[in-house]
């Protein structure tokens, strides 16, 4: 898209805080494809990884000795793309923490930029 911004074959708007591409050529389509399969790829591979993350390979793997006490560390962010927040995190409750962050960061930026 970039390349198809500097040929002239496209055209990059700013509404807000969010930029807006538009064009008509091959070049611009085959970015916003590219774009639009990353995400796809991106979030397949966070889906399926998570999944398999605690699992053994096999009854009888004894490479990770199991210590008392040990703890699991848990992760959670927020991307926020414009005011449209995307949250994940290592479970279900870190992620719906993130989540609301999100929403009331957006909210608070957006009601900073109509305020000024």
């Amino acid at each position: 898209m970039a390349l198809a911004v500097l040929t002239g074959e496209a055209d990059v708007s700013l509404i807000l805080v969010i930029p807006v591409f538009s064009g008509s050529s091959a070049l611009f389509l085959l970015g916003v494809l590219l774009v639009i399969a990353s995400f796809m790829v991106g979030f397949a591979m966070v889906a399926f990884g998570q999944g398999e993350a605690g699992i053994c390979q096999s009854p009888t793997d004894q490479s990770l000795p199991e210590i008392a006490g040990t703890r699991r560390a848990e992760y959670g962010g927020v991307i926020l793309i414009g005011p449209v927040p995307i949250a994940f995190g290592s479970n279900k409750n870190i992620a719906l923490v993130m989540l609301v962050i999100g929403v009331v960061t957006g909210v608070l930026i957006l009601g900073l930029l109509l305020a000024f």
